[in-house]
């Protein structure tokens, strides 16, 4: 399992806090304690150390791979966000972030500052419904120049100090994506068949399989989820009762990520 570290730029610069981050394989979970500075007048001792400054935990939570592939949010392409809610001293339970972004198709840093108050602080990242525990990744979102993030539970060059200013776009870099292919050309009246390819975060053809959900702009399209076969899949659209002129467009996503690729043809 990958730990991808952000510095986020656009976090609060109001505290010192530090993260914990314990990797623990055989149970497949992933525990994250959120610390601020310690204050040795305190009483406690710290609870851990990132270099030689020493935290202490106010909350922590779990992400358990068991638990969450049985919930609803589980899907190709899903991260479960935790962020410290001040107000209830808490940090809030692993939510499912593309669910939520769905109706809005907010961007998670969008979603983070407009409703959550821009804490977003870790995620635990899904590529495919059917990814194992180890090919999940973690990403962490930490003080612009502050505090910083212990890890344990992983070989240290698993866990990656990146210079993105957004775990977001580590985990574009991370996940799947899609590409459409259109035909060259079809005659109104006749099927459009397009290709939908599967993409790694670099742009690569990828063998990998997921069931993609689909959605056309004019025309009919009887099968509306496809699921890929050695990372392709085909999808035609019915153009009867088109005119030459007219255009037919193929969306293709997934569950609660459906917007990742469209591709479109002109009827001749």
């Amino acid at each position: 399992m990958k730990v991808f570290l952000v510095r986020a730029g656009k976090l609060s610069t109001a505290l010192d806090y530090g993260i914990h981050i314990k990797v623990d394989k055989t149970a497949e979970r992933v525990l994250m304690r959120f610390g601020l500075r310690h204050r040795p007048d305190s009483g406690n001792d710290p609870d851990f150390f990132v270099g030689d400054v020493s935290y202490q935990v106010i909350s922590q939570q779990s992400f358990n791979y068991r638990e969450l592939k049985l919930t609803r949010g589980w899907s190709d392409r899903q991260t479960f966000m935790t962020g410290y809610r001040w107000a209830e001293k808490r940090l809030i339970d692993p939510m499912p972030l593309y669910v939520y972004t769905l109706s809005t198709r907010f961007t998670a840093p969008e979603a983070s500052g407009h409703v959550w108050n821009g804490n977003f602080l870790t995620g635990f990242n899904v590529p495919f419904a059917d990814s194992s525990f180890e090919e999940c990744f973690v990403t962490v979102n930490l003080h612009p120049t502050l505090g910083g993030c212990l890890v344990e539970g992983v070989d240290p060059e698993d866990v990656e100090q990146t210079d993105y200013q957004s775990s977001a776009q580590v985990r574009e870099m991370q996940f799947p994506d899609l590409k459409v292919i259109a035909p060259a050309s079809v005659t109104a009246g006749d099927q459009a068949v397009f290709t939908v390819q599967m993409l790694d975060g670099l742009g690569d053809a990828s063998t990998r399989d997921a069931e993609l959900y689909l959605e056309s702009v004019n025309g009919y399209l009887p099968v509306t989820r496809r699921r890929t076969l050695g990372g392709t899949a085909t999808a035609a659209i019915i153009t009867t009762g088109l005119q030459p002129g007219d255009t037919v467009r193929l969306k293709a996503g997934f569950k609660f990520y459906p917007g990742c690729a469209d591709a479109q043809v002109t009827l001749t």
